[in-house]
């Protein structure tokens, strides 16, 4: 190859090399950022389940105290207090149904949410690997065009004897 035409390759491997470069700033950042969301979306649901857990808790703690004020004078020998006790014990089911039922809907919203980040995030990783594979290609060649310049320019060298 003439030295001409070796220095015009290497500027257009020297470009293909910075944008191949770029490239992989680009999704390192939009890697970076689809981890952020991620996080940022499970704060976000952790929060709204806990506000709905502390909605069901206080739903059955008012109840509690509601039939306890009912039954404060009940015999715990009589009819009404084993009515009482069954009444208790419902409402913990009720609370324990709700919160399993709340933690199905919250968790099938988290696992929707992280399947597509992390099929997003796959895609992105694996466009990664290809454009660092083609970087590492282009430095090479780049590395061998900077050898065949040297090694023209020492041949076309006007040699004194």
């Amino acid at each position: 190859m003439g030295w001409v035409t070796i220095s015009l390759r290497k500027m257009a491997l020297k470009q293909r090399v910075q944008m191949l470069q770029y490239r992989d700033l680009q999704i390192s950042q939009e890697r970076q950022s689809i981890a952020n969301q991620s996080q940022y979306t499970q704060r976000y649901l952790n929060a709204m389940k806990n506000q709905e857990y502390g909605a069901i808790q206080q739903s059955y703690m008012d109840n509690v105290q509601n039939l306890q004020q009912q039954s404060a004078n009940y015999d715990p020998t009589s009819k009404e207090w084993t009515v009482y006790q069954n009444t208790l014990d419902q409402y913990a089911l009720v609370q324990s149904r709700q919160q399993m039922a709340l933690d199905s809907v919250f968790q099938g919203y988290e696992d929707s949410l992280m399947g597509d980040v992390n099929r997003r995030d796959q895609q992105l990783e694996a466009e990664q690997v290809q454009v660092e594979t083609q970087l590492q290609a282009a430095q090479a060649e780049l590395k061998n065009l900077d050898e065949a310049m040297q090694s023209s320019i020492e041949d076309s060298a006007i040699k004194l004897t």
